[in-house]
């Protein structure tokens, strides 16, 4: 894997329209830590997740990203991270094995993993055939996660996890963050629910606005 980023936002905001819906951030994620976002919904931790992985652009104020040895172009950052949220899109009319296929044609993956090893990870092996459209929200969710972390990626940035998993699936996405996390930068973004975090080295709260 390539080495992990540290994150930086100094009087970070994001608005849309006219309507602020985050203002004044400063933090400061190290390289390689585990941090949780915490907020109440609406309060505008999804759409400072998306600063931090570089998807969206601060309205003010600076985010910056850099290794050990280097800075880091904004325009970089996308394809340097994994990025997992509610209900992702995924593409409804391939088959699991189809769009597992399609993902790592287009991002290197951790080494040893392949479609078959990944259906197995996601618990998916018996639906490879099976349209994504045809899977339950919480095999989606399962699918999405896997596809994640098995990204050969220098940060993951995960936006309520949890979603759509039931305690299965809540003890299945704990197992996959002590085995799979391999020290990257990690971002979790949640509603106060602990599950979604496990082993997190830090927490957050979003400014009330």
């Amino acid at each position: 894997m390539e080495p992990p980023i540290g994150i930086h936002l100094a009087g970070a905001g994001k608005r849309h329209g006219r309507t602020w819906i985050l203002r004044g951030i400063d933090l400061v994620v190290p390289i390689g830590h585990s941090l949780a976002i915490l907020g109440a919904n609406g309060s505008g931790k999804s759409s400072l997740l998306r600063l931090m992985c570089g998807f969206d652009r601060a309205s003010e104020g600076e985010v910056t990203w850099r290794t050990e040895e280097q800075s880091m172009d904004a325009m970089e950052v996308p394809m340097l991270g994994a990025y997992c949220a509610p209900d992702q899109d995924l593409i409804p009319d391939l088959t699991v094995q189809e769009h597992i296929a399609l993902h790592q044609n287009l991002r290197p993956c951790v080494d040893g993993i392949d479609v078959d090893s990944t259906l197995r990870l996601a618990l998916l092996d018996q639906k490879g055939d099976v349209r994504v459209r045809h899977l339950s929200s919480g095999m989606r969710q399962r699918l999405a996660l896997t596809l994640a972390f098995t990204t050969d990626s220098r940060a993951l940035f995960l936006d309520e996890p949890t979603s759509h998993l039931d305690k299965s699936g809540v003890d299945w996405y704990a197992q996959l963050m002590m085995d799979w996390r391999r020290g990257r930068t990690t971002i979790v973004a949640s509603n106060h629910d602990p599950r979604d975090y496990p082993g997190a080295q830090s927490t957050w709260e979003v400014p009330v606005s």
